[in-house]
């Protein structure tokens, strides 16, 4: 099985084990607040015009961890489904308009809500089950690669988060780390 992995953040889906990795996605609803927080008066500042803003990305972060669970769901519940190739670059394009905008509490409170649900319905079956998969167009993924890529897309967006707080403040000395 191929997992995740990004060199440019270092996510490799390889180094974490099954515990570790429903913990990592029950761990991000209370780090994405805690961001949305911290970015405070630049919660939706964009750093640089090409660049989403801190609430931007935290509202595209939900919204493919809805789009997770559902494909997660799908395959543990529906043997081997099927559906139509995403244009994804319209999906976002068309999502990315009402981001700007979003409720920070109300979109950091679904993205907790969308990765525990993700995080439970793995929890709730076997480990074999995680080799169950979806095909989406052409590309076909199991549970655990969905799972993977769920984690490592947010987590990513946390990291791209904090550069442009940080960037946006001009310095690095106000990292959270």
């Amino acid at each position: 099985m191929a997992h995740e992995e990004c060199e440019e953040c270092g996510f490799d889906g390889a180094d974490v084990d099954d515990a570790a990795l429903l913990e990592a996605l029950q761990a991000l609803g209370p780090k994405w607040s805690a961001l949305l927080v911290w970015a405070g008066d630049e919660l939706r500042t964009r750093p640089e015009a090409a660049v989403w803003s801190a609430i931007e990305y935290a509202a595209h972060s939900r919204d493919i961890l809805a789009l997770h669970a559902f494909g997660i769901e799908q395959a543990l519940t529906v043997d081997e489904p099927a559906f139509p190739a995403i244009d994804a670059d319209a999906l976002i394009e068309a999502a990315v308009t009402t981001y700007g905008d979003a409720d920070p509490i109300l979109v950091s409170r679904e993205l907790g809500v969308q990765a525990s649900a993700i995080a439970d319905l793995a929890d709730g079956v076997d480990a074999r089950s995680w080799t169950r998969g979806i095909t989406i167009g052409e590309d076909r993924s199991d549970v655990r690669g969905l799972l993977e890529h769920a984690l490592h897309d947010s987590s990513h967006h946390l990291a791209d988060v904090e550069r442009g707080i940080v960037q946006l403040r001009g310095s690095e000395h106000q990292s959270r780390r």
